[in-house]
């Protein structure tokens, strides 16, 4: 695939500031994967593994390494939000891997893409290939931008697996204007599977006066996952 992103247009900032204040602390709370009450046996028993024929139950940015791509691949989730009458499809899959939804309470739109950038460069691991990607597709929005610029202002999220119990750590990045003007905001956030060759990003692009972290907050919490399921399939 080669990068690419919603229409580019003046005045696109990145910034750090939905790192922050806008965006509350979700740990723990995100769809499907509530917090457990931890025993003793439940301590001593040791993370799912590829041999058991499950993936592992909190893919980290480090634990990405050792997925094999014989036996996994990598999605988005988006079932209750194409289920939910609040969100409407605004560009349907495009078969390439694209598409999009427009959320009517808020008038915020929810672009997604899995597969592979062909022209990515793979850090040195998947934190830092996750940075490189959102740069690659931020480059169409904001001239210029580096990987060091998206890890500058980035921070580490965590979305649920939707396949069994379990995480999935992504990264997160935002800022302001945009399509919808200087009082518009926007963020990217997204992983990037090195040793499967596949990155998932969202962009959600929100007019003003509407929060953009509560929007991905809800996006999160409620409607958005990522399936891992065996390749054969």
């Amino acid at each position: 695939m080669q990068t690419s992103a919603p229409a580019a247009a003046a005045g696109v900032v990145l910034a750090a500031f939905l790192l922050t204040a806008c965006t509350p602390d979700v740990s723990g709370a995100r769809r499907a994967t509530p917090e457990p009450t931890e025993s003793a046996s439940d301590a001593a028993t040791p993370e799912p593994t590829e041999a058991d024929g499950e993936p592992p139950t909190d893919i980290t940015f480090e634990a990405g390494a050792d997925l094999d791509p014989a036996l996994w691949v990598v999605g988005w989730d988006d079932r209750l939000m194409a289920a939910d009458e609040r969100f409407a499809v605004s560009s349907p899959d495009d078969g390439n891997g694209s598409w999009a939804y427009l959320d009517g309470q808020t008038q915020c739109t929810i672009a997604f893409y899995q597969g592979a950038i062909t022209d990515l460069e793979l850090g040195a691991d998947d934190r830092a290939s996750t940075d490189n990607m959102l740069a690659a597709v931020l480059s169409t929005q904001i001239p210029g931008v580096t990987p060091a610029d998206v890890s500058a202002n980035a921070s580490d999220d965590h979305v649920a697996q939707t396949t069994q119990e379990g995480t999935v750590e992504i990264r997160m990045v935002g800022g302001s204007g945009g399509a919808g003007g200087d009082d518009a905001s926007w963020s990217e956030f997204g992983r990037t599977f090195g040793a499967l060759g596949t990155s998932l990003v969202v962009n959600v692009e929100c007019p003003a006066g509407q929060d953009i972290g509560t929007q991905v907050t809800g996006l999160l919490d409620e409607y958005v996952g990522i399936a891992v399921a065996p390749a054969s399939d």
